[in-house]
């Protein structure tokens, strides 16, 4: 039974996955392959079954699996008969991938949401740099949108100057978000790297 659920959940894209709270993806993967083969079966049986079904009706003879390709009916069935071999494919390579228009019907729903949450953040304006002291913090940097990648790992290369990030905290709009750095000691290491600038914020949402 945890394979068959595993096969049904090979189907969805990564992000639906982890929403069932879905982790094993070794498992998976041999699900997905099985899911796919049986995909290929399947849909391979029903385009063979249509051609042969149209085959006599066919405007000409000699031509008629040319024909039968180009008839929309027959579309679905190749399209399902392919996915299935590539997600076999890539099953074999240790990966899951799902079914496409299930990853296409997610792209939409993210960014649905991410238009949604836009929307409720306030209108764009340029972030703002303070001076500190060096007792708590040496930048003081509000923005009117998050850095969701900003934590403790993050290295901040500002004014030819490398930061890191000390805390985040929550202002007034419209700058409601709120990163104090300090200087980095050379002595640790750079995990990550981001580029900062004031009008950044102004191509986040391209």
């Amino acid at each position: 039974m945890n394979f068959l659920y595993a096969m049904l959940v090979s189907f969805l894209p990564p992000r639906t996955r982890r929403a069932l709270g879905h982790r094993s993806e070794e498992h998976l993967a041999a699900a997905a392959g099985v899911s796919g083969f049986l995909e290929m079966l399947i849909f391979g049986l029903f385009y063979v079954k249509g051609f042969v079904d149209y085959a006599p009706h066919a405007f000409i003879g000699p031509a008629a699996f040319l024909e039968y390709l180009f008839l929309p009916r027959s579309w679905p069935l190749a399209f399902f008969y392919f996915e299935g071999g590539l997600r076999l494919l890539v099953a074999m390579g240790g990966q899951a991938l799902g079914t496409i228009p299930l990853y296409v019907v997610a792209a939409i729903q993210a960014w649905h949401e991410a238009r949604v949450r836009r929307s409720g953040l306030g209108p764009l304006v340029l972030d703002t740099v303070e001076r500190g002291d060096g007792s708590r913090y040496e930048l003081r940097i509000s923005s009117c949108r998050p850095r969701r990648n900003w934590d403790k790992w993050m290295t901040v290369l500002f004014e030819e100057k490398f930061y890191e990030i000390v805390s985040a905290e929550l202002g007034v709009p419209p700058r409601p978000y709120v990163y104090l750095l300090r200087t980095k000691p050379e002595s640790k290491v750079i995990r990550g790297l981001h580029h900062y600038h004031p009008d950044e914020v102004f191509s986040l949402e391209e």
